[in-house]
């Protein structure tokens, strides 16, 4: 069986897409063009067919403004390419990244001569600080600080094409998927604010885990063909490894680790404790993960092609910044 034709997961979610996505989806490549120049032409043009203005539509569809969405898709754009960037960089490097991003976050100013990625980031900063409550604003910038942090524990994998063993790797998957700091974003769909003790709850932070569990799974079975030979961190090449298994008998056990998480979240969303006054609050989030979940699986299957032959960056695309002084 061609890797393209193993079976990809299918979900009880609702498919959505924002009313803006056409409008977000040109300015997404306005971006490319205007504010990523440091990138090859040859990047350029595949982050162009990547598409990354689709995803934010789907994953985030109910946004009250443009200006509610504007950010997320800068987020979402600048997430791929810092990633993409600085995929191949040492943990002493990326331990500088991780300080300066969450200094940026906080407020400090670009400095003169600092990479594009700080003012890029300090345009997203603003535009949140406007539409976030300051709570909401550090849980954010938490979350992308412990993806950077999480980027560090790739290192010893990435360098050396070493597979972590499936306990360990299951742990690291759950971080280096880099969602938790978009699914903050789902706040600005509801119209209100969940307060800390809210956010805090067991309840909410295994909503969270799994969610960000299934992003990784469902990305693991569309970047097969992308990370085969080139990536030791995905959930079927590492069950394949382990296990001795073929692709396709390690496709199928990805997928029963896939279909037990969705199987929980769909419990949850079914069975939200009492909040209170913020009861109804809580299921809606609990309901837009859900159309998160789908609207990535749609933008892999539908939008993007990032994750065909050719849509990604090469592997040798980016290890120059590994060498340099950032």
């Amino acid at each position: 069986m061609k890797i393209t034709a193993l079976p990809k997961p299918e979900y009880p979610f609702p498919s959505l897409m924002s009313t803006y996505a056409e409008k977000v989806k040109a300015q997404t490549d306005m971006w490319i063009d205007r504010d990523y120049g440091f990138l090859p032409m040859k990047m350029q043009m595949k982050y162009k067919l990547s598409n990354f203005g689709y995803i934010t539509a789907r994953c985030l569809p109910d946004m009250p403004t443009y200006d509610h969405l504007k950010p997320a898709a800068m987020f979402m754009l600048w997430g791929t390419v810092f990633d993409d960037y600085y995929e191949y960089c040492t943990t002493a490097q990326l331990q500088s990244l991780q300080k300066r991003v969450v200094a940026v976050l906080e407020g400090s100013d670009p400095q003169p001569g600092e990479h594009d990625f700080f003012p890029l980031l300090a345009d997203i900063r603003d535009r949140l600080n406007v539409l976030f409550p300051p709570y909401w604003m550090r849980r954010y910038i938490d979350n992308v600080d412990n993806y950077i942090g999480s980027m560090q524990l790739e290192v010893p994998f990435k360098l050396v094409k070493h597979f972590p063993r499936l306990e360990e790797f299951i742990r690291l998957r759950e971080l280096t998927i880099g969602v938790h700091a978009f699914l903050d974003l789902i706040i600005l769909q509801l119209g209100l604010d969940l307060p800390e003790e809210v956010m805090n709850h067991a309840y909410m932070k295994e909503l969270y885990r799994l969610t960000a569990r299934v992003f990784a799974w469902c990305n693991d079975f569309y970047s097969i063909e992308k990370d085969i030979d080139r990536e030791p961190l995905n959930l079927v090449l590492v069950l394949q490894h382990e296990f001795k298994l073929s692709i396709e008998a390690a496709n199928d056990a990805a997928m029963s680790f896939h279909d037990n998480d969705v199987r929980e979240i769909v419990r949850l969303q079914s069975d939200v404790p009492d909040f209170g006054h913020y009861t109804n609050g809580v299921k809606k989030f609990a309901w837009y993960l859900g159309v998160m979940i789908q609207g990535q699986k749609d933008w892999y299957a539908i939008d993007t092609k990032r994750y065909q032959k050719g849509g990604f960056p090469e592997e040798d695309t980016f290890k120059a910044v590994a060498g340099s002084s950032l």
